[in-house]
């Protein structure tokens, strides 16, 4: 009895030990859990469009994680743009800093943005995806439509004409070209010498009469603004002359830059102004009465960030320098984190000869998930662009890009002052492309000067 008893008591025990072991197992397991998870920095790997049905994924980076495995998760449906959902797949937390996939599927309701809010290892947060209206791809049209927007025609096309009269009839037929897209895609950023290839009138002929008209044609054809339109354009031509002064030869000065009216001015017709030179070029093209594109358009200066020529203090591109570095200035750590570029940009990547070459996937902070403030430092430095139009032009002009500013995406390279030799920075949205880069001095030695490009996706040359 007494041994009965004993081995009892030690199957009791043992039980109990089991079911201890049991409890201490249950106990132990891990939950998945990060301390981050990083919305604003989530990558699709494709666009939406609306009416279609789009299957893709977001994978949206986290830090913090404690390496344990996680289940699917359920459906979330997206807000804002309707029709996708977002789902968790299951996985395994790497130990630190990883990422998450969620599949999207679904037909979007409509152009716009759609928003899913998620959550993964105990953290929330909501990431944005554009969903493109229907016809367009990447980011860009593909019906090929431009701007059709108010600008000052009656007023352009009279200085035109003006500025027309005033020349020999050589000179005329010089200026005066048949509607040519090739034509206005030969423009560049080097000095005449080294390029030869601009299509119109050489400003080295204009007797002091033609450049009264020509000036009158720029301010004409430009905006009011200080330091901008017509103000900077001055400067750039000024500046050349500075180089010329200072021992850059024959290939610099203000009468190494060309004028050429690609189709005939009117204010109903199609046709462009072209003015390029060394520095700065202006391709503005104009259909029915309306401006339809703004773009490319070139700017850079040297010396550079002021300069004194013949007792006028210039500062051409100044603004875009102050502006662009505010916006960065703006970002906090980690979006400058989100913002920086993988790889050294030492020039621009949509300079002259580079047309139609967009990338189709965007990189960097997405603006629409910035603060208000922040926003309005990223219109801030894009107004000084746009700017650069005629003044109704340019009010209609940023007003469209302002409209797509959610879904403009901020990326550069080098320091946050922009002063520095391969400093870069790129705004880049639904239409509007801009590009700030710091290069060496070429006359100027042991300074820098910037090389920028306003160009759009849809709009250059007038879409055309």
């Amino acid at each position: 009895m007494k041994f009965k008893n004993a081995f009892l008591s030690l199957t009791i025990s043992a039980t109990l030990l089991t079911i201890a072991c049991e409890k201490n197992e249950v106990a132990t397991t891990t939950t998945a859990s990060i301390t981050a998870l990083s919305c604003s920095s989530t990558t699709f790997s494709a666009t939406p469009t609306a009416g279609t049905a789009f299957t893709g994924t977001a994978t949206v980076p986290y830090t913090g994680g404690n390496g344990a495995a996680y289940a699917a998760g359920t459906a979330v449906v997206s807000t804002g743009v309707t029709g996708l959902t977002a789902t968790l797949a299951a996985g395994t937390l790497t130990s630190g800093a990883g990422s998450v996939t969620f599949a999207i599927t679904g037909t979007p309701s409509a152009a716009g943005t759609a928003a899913f809010a998620v959550t993964v290892g105990g953290q929330s947060c909501s990431f944005s995806l554009t969903v493109l209206a229907a016809g367009t791809t990447g980011g860009t049209t593909t019906s090929g439509s431009a701007w059709s927007v108010d600008t000052d025609i009656a007023n352009i096309v009279a200085m035109a004409n003006a500025f027309k009269a005033s020349l020999s009839s050589t000179q005329a037929t010089t200026l005066q070209d048949t509607y040519n897209k090739a034509h206005a895609q030969k423009w560049s950023n080097l000095p005449e010498g080294l390029y030869r290839g601009r299509v119109g009138l050489q400003s080295s002929t204009f007797s002091t009469a033609q450049w009264t008209a020509f000036y009158n044609l720029l301010k004409a054809a430009t905006s009011t603004t200080a330091n901008e339109g017509n103000e900077e354009y001055i400067g750039i031509l000024a500046a050349d002359d500075y180089l010329n002064s200072i021992g850059g030869g024959s290939d610099y000065g203000s009468g190494n830059y060309y004028v050429a009216f690609i189709g005939t001015p009117s204010t109903t017709g199609l046709w462009c102004l072209q003015i390029g030179g060394h520095h700065g070029t202006i391709i503005y093209t104009y259909n029915g009465g309306k401006m339809t594109g703004g773009t490319p358009s070139f700017r850079s200066t040297e010396p550079f960030p002021s300069y004194v020529w013949k007792n006028v203090t210039y500062q051409p591109i100044a603004q875009e320098l102050n502006t662009l570095s505010a916006m960065l200035k703006g970002l906090s750590s980690t979006e400058l984190t989100t913002a920086k570029r993988s790889t050294a940009q030492n020039d621009l990547i949509l300079g002259p000869g580079q047309d139609s070459k967009f990338p189709t996937t965007k990189t960097g902070v997405r603006v629409g998930d910035l603060t208000q403030a922040k926003k309005d430092l990223v219109l801030a430095a894009i107004k000084t662009y746009t700017d650069d139009l005629d003044d109704k032009a340019a009010a209609a002009v940023y007003a469209k890009y302002k409209a797509d500013i959610d879904n403009t995406y901020i990326s550069y390279v080098g320091t946050t002052d922009l002063t520095s030799k391969g400093d870069f920075v790129l705004i880049d949205g639904p239409n509007v492309w801009i590009e700030f880069s710091m290069q060496g001095g070429i006359i100027v030695k042991n300074a820098n000067h910037p090389h920028s490009v306003w160009r759009d996706r849809t709009n250059d040359y007038g879409g055309n």
